[in-house]
């Protein structure tokens, strides 16, 4: 599967930083759906079955943790986006990776769901 083909769901409430992502992802070559919402994300989720998943551990209508543990119980590759340190130390299980927001440039996640995708072909 070429880069172009992969998916990724990126769902992140902060309109600036999802757009910074979501850029970053696209001039990479994924294509990308992005969701602001818990209800939003589970649309784009069933819809589209992404490679991997990006989801802010803090969202608007309900957990981030709580909709990573939810997609990983069915087969989703999922990293999880996050300020809190103790959900960074502790993710949920089955995460694939855990990034600390204040620290993950828009490269640095591109980076991140490179290696998981690679991985994933094996």
């Amino acid at each position: 599967m070429t880069q172009a083909q992969r998916k990724v769901l990126l769902v992140e409430d902060d309109p600036s930083i999802g757009q910074l992502y979501a850029i970053k992802l696209r001039m990479d070559g994924y294509r990308v759906d992005l969701a602001a919402d818990v209800a939003t994300a589970e649309m784009l989720f069933e819809r589209s079955t992404p490679d991997v998943i990006c989801v802010d551990s803090r969202l608007p209508d309900g957990s981030g943790r709580e909709v990573v543990t939810a997609l990983v119980k069915r087969g989703a590759t999922v990293v999880l986006l996050t300020n809190d340190q103790e959900a960074y130390e502790r993710p949920p299980a089955g995460v694939a990776r855990t990034l600390l927001k204040t620290r993950t440039t828009p490269s640095a996640l591109s980076r991140a769901i490179g290696e998981l995708t690679a991985a994933r072909s094996r």
